[in-house]
């Protein structure tokens, strides 16, 4: 598999907004403190295990 030179990482990171994208697959998030929280769209959830640090 090829690796994403870090400068496209770094942009990435700038650029995308990772709660607009969370938002955008239909994940519902929830402040808790300065993070924020929903259900992971990778596994089967019952309780908010995914948490996205702005």
């Amino acid at each position: 598999m090829a690796r994403i030179p870090d400068d496209q990482i770094d942009r990435l990171k700038q650029e995308v907004s990772l709660q607009r994208l969370a938002e955008g697959m239909g994940v519902a998030l929830k402040r808790h403190g300065a993070d924020l929280v929903g259900l992971c769209p990778f596994h089967e959830d019952r309780e908010p295990s995914l948490v996205i640090s702005p």
